[in-house]
């Protein structure tokens, strides 16, 4: 009776099991093409907005580069979110050990993006001119719209990158850590609304806040 009872049971395990592996596998096949293809198009766009063509001259070809680098790094800053998220869903079929390898991965590559979005596109807005690379970065900061909220939340960012690097981790607790991890969605609330504006609407509209290459020292419309 025990055998019979148990049989049924014995044989619905593996199918379970079985499900939940095809389940997983279906995710990560999803989530890796989502993300593939977001980082496809935002690449997309830049080409089509004039992107190559900008790279023909030193000071666009810098500002051209750095509204890339701002474009993928937006991406990968809200890949980032969803993996500090912990979505169940992701966890189970990817595994915790493997997405906070990549959640490490992804974070320092965006924050990377990030920086050379930020010096890449003030260096070409400069006309390519490094002397006057702060002069240019304070009229940025100061003059334009929402650079002030996009200061702050870079700094907020700069804070998580630096105290997860190993040496700091060492020297914070636990709680401390996931504390300071909570003003990543901050500085990504902040900073990426502007940045993403700003690595993408400069080629694409002139009367944009954003200034066109080499327009230092042209007037604020």
């Amino acid at each position: 009776m025990t055998a019979t009872v148990d049989r049924p049971a014995a044989h619905r395990a593996p199918a379970r099991r079985g499900s939940a592996v095809v389940r997983d596998r279906r995710v990560r096949t999803v989530t890796e093409a989502l993300l593939a293809a977001s980082l496809t198009l935002v690449a997309f766009w830049w080409a089509t907005g004039g992107g190559l063509a900008d790279l023909g001259g030193w000071a666009s070809g810098l500002a051209s580069v750095g509204r890339l680098t701002g474009l993928l790094a937006s991406v990968l800053l809200l890949v980032q979110v969803v993996l500090m998220a912990r979505v169940p869903l992701l966890e189970r079929a990817f595994g915790q050990d493997r997405l906070a390898r990549t959640h490490r991965l992804v974070g320092f590559t965006s924050f990377t993006g990030m920086l050379a979005h930020i010096g890449l596109i003030t260096w070409g807005y400069a006309a390519g001119d490094l002397a006057r690379v702060p002069g240019e970065a304070w009229d940025l900061t100061v003059d334009y719209p929402g650079m002030l909220l996009a200061v702050a939340g870079t700094a907020c960012l700069v804070m998580v990158v630096v105290t997860s690097v190993k040496a700091a981790r060492a020297r914070l607790r636990y709680e401390s850590r996931h504390l300071l991890h909570l003003y990543a969605y901050l500085g990504v609330g902040l900073a990426l609304p502007r940045g993403s504006g700003l690595a993408g609407a400069a080629h694409l509209d002139p009367r944009s806040p954003a200034r066109p290459v080499g327009a230092a020292t042209q007037p604020l419309r």
